[in-house]
């Protein structure tokens, strides 16, 4: 049975879009560029494939690289990748539980043998293994099955009740209290009042609150990359 994180879910534009990233710098990360005379191989990739779908995994994986965007050169982290691919044996190691959580102490030994600076991955503190600011940010985000250790849904935003994606429903489309945003939004821009939205979709508990982070989603939060 093909992986959840192998699954092609997102065109490159939809996943940047829903990333918050330029298409162009997602399309770097999969598949490298050519800078001046400067060869960048992927970092989310074994080699370039030409395959403008990004698959779960490879989704996961760029939320991950986004927490580090405006902090360290992504190259560096792409050794480690490569390294705890093997360990772990996943073509997806930063989307995956083990390497954040019972893995700590090898993924340290690791971060320390190729020199890797701390905040890129773990620090040590008060005696304990603790992820850094940025890969902690990024679990706060994503959920793990706890059958296959991949990850399974992902907040595309933060609100009270937050916005998903979820490839198992409804294809990976932004969803809040499982309804789609795009549905709730276009309900509210035909002239919709939150109270009739709230009615319709009352078996999914969807209170006015949500119809507000919906739209908000949408119109707002998509466009302000």
């Amino acid at each position: 049975m093909i992986s959840l994180l192998a699954r092609p879910t997102y065109s490159l534009s939809e996943a940047a879009r829903l990333l918050r990233i330029s298409p162009s710098k997602l399309r770097w990360w999969l598949e490298g560029a050519v800078r001046g005379s400067k060869q960048y191989p992927p970092v989310l990739r074994a080699e370039p494939t030409g395959d403008a779908q990004v698959a779960w995994g490879e989704f996961i994986e760029a939320a991950y690289l986004r927490q580090y965007r405006e902090h360290l050169p992504l190259q560096r982290l792409r050794p480690l990748r490569e390294v705890l691919s093997r360990e772990f044996d996943t073509a997806f190691p930063f989307a995956v539980s083990k390497p954040l959580i019972a893995g700590r102490e090898l993924v340290a030994e690791m971060q320390h043998r190729l020199g890797i600076p701390e905040d890129l991955w773990m620090v040590v503190g008060s005696g304990q293994l603790m992820l850094s600011e940025p890969a902690e940010t990024f679990c706060r985000r994503v959920e793990f099955d706890e059958m296959t250790e991949e990850a399974m849904r992902y907040v595309v935003m933060e609100a009270q009740v937050p916005v998903y994606v979820n490839p198992r429903f409804s294809f990976g489309v932004p969803t809040v209290r499982s309804v789609r945003t795009e549905v709730i939004t276009e309900l509210y821009l035909a002239g919709e009042p939150p109270s009739a939205i709230t009615d319709i979709y009352r078996d999914y508990g969807v209170t006015g609150q949500d119809v507000n982070t919906a739209v908000e989603f949408e119109t707002r939060f998509l466009r302000a990359a």
